[in-house]
This record gives C-alpha cells, structure tokens and sequence, in this order.
C-alpha cells in the first residue's frame, strides 16, 4: 500500500522532534543537579520517542521524494532530523551517569547551577499565588521568562506538563529560566530555592558553565539560521563553534592537570564525560548549519514546523537611536516585560555571555535573547526599529 505523503503531519512531526530535544537536554541536566533518577528515567524514555519520530520521518520523507529537486529538499530535513538525534543520544549517555550510579564530581553540579541558564527545583507552599491556577492561567513564559519542565505531585509526576495542569499545595516544579526569574517564582511559591555550595575548582566550574551556555545558544541559533535561510547566523554559529572547541580544550588540560590533587579519579572523569556530551550537541549544531552555509533548499514544511515550536530565540539589533541605548538592562527588567531574557550580547567582535544586570546596552549591540514568540515580537517593538522577524524555535 503505498504511503500518502501529508505536509502537516511532517511538520507536526518535525515540530514534536524539536520540542523533544529540547526538553531532554533541560532534563537530563537537571537529572545530574538533582540527582534524580526519576528525570533520568523520563530523558530515556524521551530518547525513545525520538527514535519512533525519526522512523517516522524518514518514512514520510521517503514517500515525500519523487523527483530529484524533491530529493534535494528532503536531505534537509533529514539532516536536521539526524541532528535532533544526536542530541537525544547524548542526553541519553548524560543520564546514564545518573542511573548507573555513576560518580559524578560536584564541580559538575556546581556548573550547571551556575550556568546563565537556570535550573530550579521550586516547592510550592501554602498561601502561594500559583495554588489554583492552571499554567495556561499563570503564563510563567511570558511574564518571567520561566518554563516549567516536570511538577511532581507526591509520588507521581507529570513530564513535561500542559496548559491545563493546575498547581497545588504541596507541588515540587522543576524549573528552568533566568535567575530572576527563578527567584521571582521562589516567591510566588512562598519559598526558598534549593542551593548549590560551591567549593574548589573555580576555572573548571566556569569552564563548564559556559560550554552548557554555549552549546544551548549554538543549538538555538543553528534552527534559527535554517528557518531564515541566514548565512550570518550560520556564520556566527561556525564562530561559536570555535570558541566551544577552545573552552573544551582548556577544560580538559586543566581537568587533567586537577587528576593530581584530586584523588577520586572516577569522579573526575564524570567531567570530561559531561563535556563529551555538550561537545556532541554542539556539532549537532554545526551539522544543523551545513544546510544553510551549503546553500541546501529546504522543503517548506520545515520551515513552518520550527516557527511552531514552544519557544523562540531571536537575534534583536539595538539601533543607535534607540531609546534601550545607554539603559541598564537591570532597569529594562525585560523577563517580566516581555518575558525573554539575554543570552548573548554581541558587541563590535567581542561575545558578552551572560551579562550583567549592571551593563548598558549601546547602539549597535546586536542580543540573542530567548522565550515565547510573543515577548520576543515586544521586545523587537521596545528596540523602536522594525526589524526582520529573525526569531526561531
């Protein structure tokens, strides 16, 4: 029988295949924080979803090619796809630490707590204002730039959770967002966040912390310079690669060099495990932006299932008469504005990660910023330019 080829149904596929990945790196890292083999159970069970959508890709998409210019199209997604698993695996070898009892040095807890992005495990405590409400009520995303990854409830859970899920007494959220706006829901939920202390080995937790950023901006900006067809993007993430590829060396010399005061050797090789994973969704990223640097026409469908995907990120220029020049981004306060928060500020040929509450923007600074198509649509509004829509899942 042969097999119908459905534009939507690719695209809710390649949709569902972004949104996967995406979860399964915010839960496998958190996985490691927590020490949860709960998380670490639903990365692996993710992992599996992704090999049926990827089945069911290359099905469709064999059914999709008839003709050579069809053919073409096709590899793109495909590509893509491949990529989106490449992903998935290393997520998957990420929580295998975690189940197999693996040792894993506190250094690499330490680096995700202290990484741009924020995971939180939140307790929801009597009296809160998030008791009662739906998170389609709550609108965490737009109006702190917080998205809710699992909520356990007693002895069940809920991964990941849907609009119409409510939040009770009682509730644990796992969380992840800028770090205001984690201590913003710390206080709508009436309590306190879980703490990280951080003790020795400053410059491999730094090292650390800013290869996870930074693969995270790689990946985001790799869909984003394939649904705009956007050589620069494809370009800037070719430059980041490089400075990933430079953060990775430096990590291992000096995690190699740290093997003759540590005496837990095992514990210490969970470093360099962690960093063979982000090296690997970094090159996903890179083989993402092979089809744009290559010239590779996409089939359109592509193109719609990553603009439908739950979470956007953007590359937003500050004009030099805008009225954002010259504030402080503390002041702008834009995850509760807008609901997006700054990743990555590119100033001249200088990358500012994760900066500080304290620096003022300038004409001509170009943001990555991240979170709901909507905030990033304001923010493009606050800037008093209109700008191309350079916004991606």
């Amino acid at each position: 029988m042969e097999i119908e080829y459905e534009p939507k149904s690719v695209r809710e596929l390649m949709t569902e295949m972004k949104d996967t990945s995406d979860l399964m790196i915010d839960l496998a890292y958190a996985s490691i924080l927590f020490e949860s083999d709960e998380l670490a159970g639903r990365v692996l069970e993710l992992e599996s979803k992704m090999d049926e959508l990827m089945y069911r890709i290359r099905v469709t998409a064999a059914a999709a090619a008839r003709g050579v210019e069809q053919a073409k199209k096709i590899t793109g997604i495909l590509q893509v796809a491949n990529a989106a698993e490449m992903i998935s695996n290393a997520t998957g070898d990420m929580v295998d630490l975690v189940l197999k009892r693996a040792k894993i040095h506190r250094v690499v807890r330490e680096a995700i707590a202290t990484a741009d992005e924020r995971l939180g495990k939140i307790g929801v405590l009597e009296g809160s204002e998030l008791v009662g409400k739906s998170l389609d009520e709550l609108k965490l995303p737009s109006s702190i730039g917080i998205w809710i990854l699992a909520i356990k409830k007693g002895e069940s859970w809920i991964v990941p959770p849907t609009r119409d899920d409510k939040i009770e007494v009682g509730d644990v959220l796992f969380v992840r967002g800028p770090p205001d706006g984690v201590e913003m829901l710390c206080k709508m939920a009436r309590t306190t966040l879980e703490g990280c202390p951080f003790r020795a080995f400053k410059v491999i937790r730094t090292t650390l912390a800013e290869m996870r950023d930074l693969s995270g901006i790689m990946d985001d900006l790799a869909y984003s310079s394939v649904l705009l067809g956007s050589k620069e993007i494809a370009e800037e993430v070719m430059e980041l690669d490089k400075e990933f590829g430079e953060l990775n060396h430096k990590l291992w010399i000096d995690t190699l060099k740290a093997a003759r005061r540590e005496k837990d050797l095992e514990a210490l090789n969970s470093i360099l495990q962690v960093a063979k994973c982000m090296e690997r969704i970094a090159d996903a990223a890179e083989l993402i932006v092979d089809i744009v640097l290559r010239g590779v026409e996409l089939h359109p469908v592509f193109a719609k299932a990553i603009a439908e995907a739950d979470e956007g990120v953007a590359k937003v220029e500050v004009p030099q008469d805008s009225p954002l020049a010259g504030k402080r981004l503390g002041d702008l306060n834009l995850w509760s504005t807008t609901g997006v928060y700054v990743l990555m500020i590119k100033r001249n040929a200088r990358h500012i990660f994760d900066p500080s509450m304290n620096l003022r923007l300038q004409g001509g600074d170009v943001l990555i910023v991240r979170g709901p198509q909507l905030g990033i649509e304001k923010l493009r509004g606050m800037v008093g330019k209109t700008q191309n829509a350079e916004a991606s899942a």
